[in-house]
């Protein structure tokens, strides 16, 4: 078959990275993880898009009036104004990839199918670049308030167990003094989510702290209003290997009729009747941490029209046989109310 003219490489490329189709079968040993975790459960199913630009706001209420109370006849009215609102700020980050070729390649010469399995090696490796550092951003944190350029992620807005007090303690991120979204633990102490330290899995330690979380974050206003709300209603459980592995033996000595499956609970671990999922990326956390997180308000913000923008080939300067296509995404993780999010870890 002939090749292609140099004319209609680029067409072809186009072509087939929008319509990517399955051959070219390759073995994929591009990642340490088993699975992407917090790309699967929050990038793919927990966005949410935001119109207007690059700075996100929601409006926390902390307090009410105090005007409340016992009043007597012709009692003289007491009047005072209490502002107990405070907004909450995030602005959006920007995550690039990319990939290239070059116009002689020798697959682009054979033309047919060459082109279709050397584009798709190309785009999955991308993609796949893409989703490795996603994981990473979405589970971690900038290191402070000078990183302009990474995402916030779970370890910037479920702040762990620090100052030896159950509860709602989970406090500033470190390297962010001002706090999570512009607002202070120092100054609204509600602004919180809920932490805890635990030393076994076993139903009188890690357990029961888990019940004791699951209630302490479901709170329910005596006032009908509106929320800021960033999904459908949907809880999700998160642990790392060491963590799942002993909950599934738990869960193995509550059940008499194991029949001859020596791991017959692998996988099936139910907390409240929402699945305890592990997250490889997790193992490295020698804590062990237990997150149990509220994804009504707790998602990822997508700026409008760039969630996942592929361009067309274009030269890359000073090489002019050589095309980039580049994948941008302007995103950043949003929490809206932290007292529904909780963490549970060990002193490691």
């Amino acid at each position: 078959m002939a090749g292609l003219a140099f004319s209609q490489i680029d067409d072809a490329v186009l072509l087939t990275q929008e319509k990517l189709v399955k051959r070219g079968a390759f073995t994929d040993m591009q990642s340490d993880l088993q699975d992407h975790v917090a790309v699967r459960e929050m990038w793919k199913n927990r966005k949410k898009k935001f119109e207007g630009g690059e700075t996100w706001d929601f409006q926390v209420q902390f307090d009410h009036n105090h005007t409340a109370g016992a009043v007597g006849l012709y009692e003289t009215d007491g009047t005072v104004f209490t502002d107990t609102m405070q907004t909450g700020s995030v602005d959006a980050r920007h995550v690039n990839a990319h990939y290239i070729y070059d116009l002689r390649e020798k697959d682009f010469q054979r033309g047919g199918t060459k082109i279709v399995d050397l584009i798709k090696t190309r785009y999955v490796a991308m993609m796949v670049s893409f989703f490795e550092i996603m994981e990473t951003y979405l589970w971690g944190k900038p290191a402070t308030v000078a990183d302009l350029k990474t995402p916030f992620g779970i370890d910037y807005w479920v702040t762990k167990y620090a100052n030896a007090t159950t509860g709602f303690d989970g406090r500033n991120p470190t390297g962010f003094t001002a706090g999570k979204a512009g607002i202070s633990f120092g100054s609204y102490a509600r602004w919180a989510n809920y932490v805890d330290r635990y030393v076994a899995i076993t139903k009188a330690d890690l357990i029961r702290k888990m019940r004791l979380a699951h209630r302490q974050t479901k709170f329910r206003s005596p006032v009908s209003h509106s929320v800021p709300t960033l999904g459908a209603m949907r809880n999700g459980i998160y642990v790392n290997g060491d963590v799942i592995g002993l909950l599934e033996e738990e869960l193995e000595k509550q059940n008499m009729n194991l029949g001859n499956d020596i791991a017959s609970k692998d996988g099936k671990t139910l907390f409240k009747g929402t699945p305890v999922v592990w997250v490889p990326f997790l193992d490295g956390s020698s804590d062990d941490p237990v997150y149990l997180l509220d994804w009504k308000t707790l998602g990822i913000g997508i700026m409008a029209g760039w969630e996942n923008n592929l361009t067309k080939p274009y030269m890359v300067p000073n090489m002019h046989n050589v095309r980039r296509v580049d994948l941008d995404a302007s995103l950043n993780m949003v929490c809206t109310d932290l007292r529904r999010q909780a963490v549970l870890n060990t002193a490691g």
